[in-house]
C-alpha cells in the first residue's frame, strides 16, 4: 500500500518504509530501538523538522540549537507525525532531543543523506 501525506510544506511519499524528503528538510523517525534520519544535502538558512513517532507509546521531545537554545517542543501520539521550522545559521547545530520514553540526542547533521541512532538509555 503507498501512501501520501502532505505536511505543511513538506511532501512524504511512503512506500513500504521509504520518505523522500525535500532539501530543505530534516526527516527524523523514532522507533523503538533507534533513531533514523534523513538530512537535507546542503545548508539552507530556513529548514524544516518532521519528526515521525513509529513507536506504539506518545512521543515527547525538544528541538535545541547547539547554544542551547529552544526551538520547540513536539508532542507525538504514536504513528503520527509532526513539523517545526527553523532559521539555522550557517555554523550552527541543531539537536533533537527525545524526552519520553528518553533516548539519546540525536545531532541533526546535513548533507549526511541517512543515518541511524541506536538509543542510549
Amino acid at each position: 500500500m503507498k501512501t501520501i501525506i502532505l505536511v505543511g510544506w513538506f511532501l512524504v511519499y511512503s512506500s513500504g518504509g521509504y520518505a523522500y524528503e525535500k532539501s530543505d528538510t530534516f526527516y527524523v523517525q523514532v522507533h523503538d530501538q533507534f533513531v533514523k534520519v534523513l538530512s537535507p544535502d546542503q545548508y539552507k538558512e530556513n529548514l524544516s523538522v518532521i519528526v515521525e513517532n513509529k513507536m506504539n507509546q506518545k512521543l515527547l521531545g525538544k528541538l535545541v540549537k547547539g547554544n542551547g537554545e529552544r526551538v520547540g517542543f513536539y508532542s507525538i501520539v504514536p504513528q503520527s507525525m509532526s513539523s517545526l521550522d527553523v532559521v539555522l545559521k550557517k555554523q550552527e547545530r541543531l539537536f533533537f532531543v527525545p524526552l519520553s520514553p528518553s533516548f539519546q540526542e540525536v545531532e541533526l547533521q546535513i548533507g549526511k543523506k541517512s543515518y541511524e541512532i541506536p538509543p542510549e538509555r
